[in-house]
């Protein structure tokens, strides 16, 4: 099959393969209710993020490039009868317009590190800005790059496993990743290998799915923010709020308008 837009053809396999990703919801829900909203969630998905604020009776407006995920999110909103508190629309960060300014806006999951190269990682915090109120906030995260990890020449053609994932009818799915490092570029081409195993652990379907992500480090991010004219209040190494250390898996920023 032909997917015409990225990410279109995660839309019918992702509420299952990331059943069990909800650790950071509680953060992203406690920030949404902090400001008030509105919120923007950029990278919205199949509305993961954006559904549990809506809930909390916030209006939320999710934006994502695959139209795919975009009908999906709609769908689950409409059966949750939050169609008028969380509405979802495609749309791309770089060139994204809107009426409506925020005083919050959400790329969560590492959404951000989908765009690719400094001069439209610049642009895109750019637009972000012209979409706040005068004191909204961004918040979001990404990986904390760890480089021996990346520069592992093994991870290009031997699959890591990632997790295990309980199927509410039965068996397990089963995550791989593999990794291809340039660090010219800071490009990470990611593979991830999806299986599907049944109760007697035999693989009934195996599906792969490809997609690049752009590593940035720490400082180097900082130097975007202020780029972009964003202030950084505060960077955090876990979704409990703690500081980055060396074995921080993301970092999560919290930063404004200067």
């Amino acid at each position: 099959m032909t997917f015409e837009f990225p990410y279109d053809d995660w839309a019918g396999i992702y509420d299952e393969v990331y059943a069990e990703l909800t650790h950071d919801i509680p953060f992203y829900v406690s920030q949404a209710q902090s400001t008030g909203g509105p919120v923007l969630e950029l990278g919205a998905g199949t509305g993961r993020i954006s559904i549990p604020i809506a809930s909390q009776g916030i209006d939320v407006v999710g934006i994502d490039v695959s139209p795919k995920m975009i009908e999906l999110a709609n769908s689950k909103a409409a059966k949750l009868g939050l169609s008028t508190t969380c509405i979802f629309q495609t749309g791309d960060i770089l060139d994204l317009e809107l009426a409506e300014r925020f005083a919050l806006i959400i790329l969560p999951y590492r959404s951000f590190q989908s765009v690719l190269n400094p001069v439209d990682q610049k642009k895109a915090l750019n637009n972000i800005r012209k979409h706040l109120i005068a004191d909204g906030l961004l918040v979001m995260d990404t990986f904390n790059p760890d480089i021996e990890q990346l520069a592992d020449k093994h991870s290009v053609d031997t699959p890591i496993h990632l997790m295990d994932v309980s199927r509410k009818e039965g068996g397990t799915i089963v995550v791989w990743g593999m990794n291809e490092w340039d660090q010219l570029t800071q490009i990470n081409d990611i593979r991830l290998i999806i299986e599907y195993l049944d109760e007697e652990g035999v693989v009934n379907k195996r599906i792969y799915r490809d997609y690049p992500q752009r590593y940035s480090f720490q400082y180097e991010m900082e130097h975007l923010f202020a780029l972009s004219g964003l202030s950084i209040l505060e960077v955090y190494g876990d979704f409990d709020l703690g500081p980055v250390t060396n074995d921080s898996d993301d970092l999560i920023w919290v930063a404004k308008s200067t």
